[in-house]
């Protein structure tokens, strides 16, 4: 029997955590949170809170939302470390609440659902390891579920405060990523005919004319903020903004092209350990086509698979665009588990549990195991974390429980174990591949005594908000041999930062190294190098 009901406070002790555990052993992942935090860092440091700007130059590859939560929380709490990856987990956190909100107006007669669904939403690994990451996509699912309840609101109560939901979530909503907000709502709610089976909407050409006004008004919302931007910014900015990002990843990605296929094949374990769960698939076929009927059931299917369907069409793809969708996974599952009331049974929970306590185990074991084609690092890593998700795996398997709710909690603690665990077991690789921090503070330290900083090839921001740089690092070309030698002659002061495959060579120019991936950062003095400006081009490929 499925009795059991639990408040809000259960899932948000998960998701503290899981988050407390990434804030505390991760360092801030180049180059894409690095990144980030050097567009908000560069903000802060011009009060130009219109035109975001990254290391010099205006930043059009994403809209400010996430920069201006970062500064406001500077603003309250001083500049720190520990709040701008805070920011997206807590959206995180806001999905999880709204996941409940949906639920009660999709099942208002079954409180239950409401209490499954963001509980179900956690343990999906997909989602709990998304949680703590700084992306743009957990304040867009936040954004779509605000929208998708204020259309729930209309279509359950007739609340006319729906439709503010709705406009506000749109606006906020392409301030965070762009455009790509209407892509979330707006298809469920075009296609009310189709599930909107006991006719609750009588007057559907109200409804499609308040979506049409509602649209408008989020539009207000986002040119609040661009009109002023694209003037300020200059056309090419204007036009990045207006047009160039959204057609590019919808016409021909200029990165992350893949297959059309390619969600297909990485659905399902994004889906663990849900979709391994026996009971999941014992329940889908005793009732599964009994619920296709239903208005809230047809309202979960539309909302994802068309979505689906649209991204894979879409030549960029990268996992982390389906999570505004996930929910509607949650409620489906929720749903036919209390449908059905399924058997509590021991049995259907050994494949989830023991394919947690065989990775464990099998994680735990392998620094021992005398592979030669482990890298050194991976040898001395502290893998007995791994022991905290297999002891969770047994007692899951080993418990005696009266209803499929305490399943339910046992598998989503069983995966917040598992992530926790991960975060832990490489904690030293990560700090010691990945944090830059002292190399930030070195370069910080060079500028403030006066020389220029240079970067061979692209530089992507790694380093200002890290070492709080106050000044651009310049971007030197690897194969215009002029751009180099130009600005050396022009800088001949200057340090010159270059990232080398193999090792830094001894020469009295090499000012600092740093490991970064098993490659190497040099920086080097340009004054001491005595002309061998070769050295700057010999860092081979990175990996």
């Amino acid at each position: 029997m499925l009795q059991k009901h639990w408040s809000p406070i259960t899932f948000t002790l998960l998701w503290l955590v899981l988050v407390a555990t990434a804030v505390l052993t991760r360092p801030a992942l180049p180059v894409d949170e690095t990144r980030y935090l050097a567009v908000a860092w560069e903000m802060w440091l011009r009060g130009d809170f219109i035109v975001p700007h990254l290391n010099g130059e205006t930043y059009s590859h994403k809209p400010p939302l996430l920069f201006w939560i970062m500064n406001l929380g500077w603003a309250v709490f001083g500049v720190n470390d520990w709040w701008p990856p805070m920011v997206a987990p807590l959206f995180a956190l806001a999905c999880l609440f709204l996941t409940r909100a949906m639920a009660q107006k999709l099942w208002p007669e079954e409180k239950l659902i409401a209490d499954l669904s963001p509980i179900i939403l956690l343990g999906a690994v997909f989602w709990t390891i998304f949680t703590t990451v700084t992306m743009f996509d957990m304040l867009v699912a936040a954004c779509t579920l605000w929208g998708l309840l204020g259309l729930l609101m209309v279509w359950r109560d007739g609340d006319q405060k729906g439709w503010w939901f709705l406009t506000l979530a749109i606006g906020v909503g392409v301030l965070a990523k762009g455009p790509v907000i209407l892509l979330q709502i707006l298809p469920i709610a075009l296609l009310l005919p189709l599930w909107d089976v006991e006719r609750r909407i009588e007057n559907r050409k109200k409804w499609y004319r308040n979506i049409l006004l509602s649209v408008l008004g989020g539009a207000v919302i986002a040119l609040a903020w661009a009109v002023p931007a694209g003037i300020l910014g200059g056309e090419e900015y204007r036009d990045a903004i207006f047009w160039g990002q959204t057609a590019g990843r919808v016409v021909k990605s200029f990165a992350h092209a893949r297959p059309w296929w390619w969600y297909l094949a990485v659905i399902g374990p994004l889906l663990l350990p849900w979709v391994i769960w026996p009971i999941l698939w014992k329940a889908a076929w005793q009732g599964g086509k009994n619920l296709l009927g239903q208005a809230q059931v047809r309202f979960c299917i539309l909302w994802f698979v068309p979505i689906f369907f649209a991204f894979s069409l879409i030549s960029g793809k990268q996992l982390h665009y389906l999570l505004p969708i996930f929910p509607a996974f949650a409620f489906m599952l929720a749903r036919l588990l209390v449908k059905e009331d399924t058997k509590v049974s021991r049995v259907g929970r050994i494949v989830p549990a023991g394919f947690v306590i065989i990775l464990g185990l099998a994680v735990l074991v392998a620094p021992y195991l005398g592979i030669k084609k482990f890298p050194t690092w991976a040898l001395e890593l502290p893998t007995y974390w791994m022991a905290l998700p297999i002891l969770c795996g047994l007692y899951v398997v080993t418990q005696k429980l009266k209803t499929q709710c305490g399943a339910i909690l046992s598998l989503t603690s069983m995966m917040t174990a598992l992530v926790v665990a991960i975060h832990l077991v490489m904690a030293p690789y990560l700090g010691a591949a990945f944090d830059l921090k002292d190399m930030s503070l070195k370069i910080k330290d060079m500028q403030d005594e006066g020389y220029d900083v240079a970067f061979m090839a692209k530089y992507h921001g790694t380093f200002q908000f890290l070492g709080r740089l106050e000044k651009p690092i310049a971007e030197l070309s690897t194969t215009r041999g002029h751009n180099l030698n130009e600005w050396l002659a022009a800088h001949p002061k200057s340090k010159v930062i270059t990232l080398w495959k193999q090792a830094a060579p001894d020469h009295v120019a090499v000012e600092y190294v740093q490991n970064f991936r098993n490659n190497n950062f040099i920086i080097f003095d340009v004054e001491k190098l005595n002309g061998a400006h070769e050295l700057l081009n010999r860092r081979g490929k990175a990996k």
